[in-house]
């Protein structure tokens, strides 16, 4: 089994059964097909902050066939995290990808 490899989202467009992603340290947009879209799950996670850890909002992205997983990671994005947060599950609602959030 292969190492997955996450790489942050700075920018984002969900449109037309297609998402976009702007990836942090990249000029160039990857462009997903809704059907390559394995699912969408919204989530928490550690992040270390000099000498301690702190619980941070997060959505990944799993594509199909793409050991990358795309983090949208709050307070890591220029826009609201809640707005898009609800844009990408009427995204998910729309093109039938499964959505998931952690009841944490």
């Amino acid at each position: 089994m292969s190492a997955i490899n996450e790489m942050y989202v700075k920018e984002f467009n969900a449109d037309l059964g297609e998402l976009a992603l702007n990836i942090e340290g990249s000029k160039h947009w990857r462009r997903f097909n809704a059907n390559r879209i394995g699912k969408i799950k919204k989530t928490t996670a550690l992040q270390k902050r000099l000498f301690t850890k702190k619980q941070v909002e997060r959505i990944e992205i799993f594509i199909d066939g793409d050991n990358t997983l795309y983090v949208i990671q709050k307070n890591r994005l220029k826009d609201d995290f809640n707005w898009v947060n609800d844009v990408l599950k009427s995204f998910a609602e729309k093109n039938k990808v499964v959505y998931e959030e952690d009841d944490k």
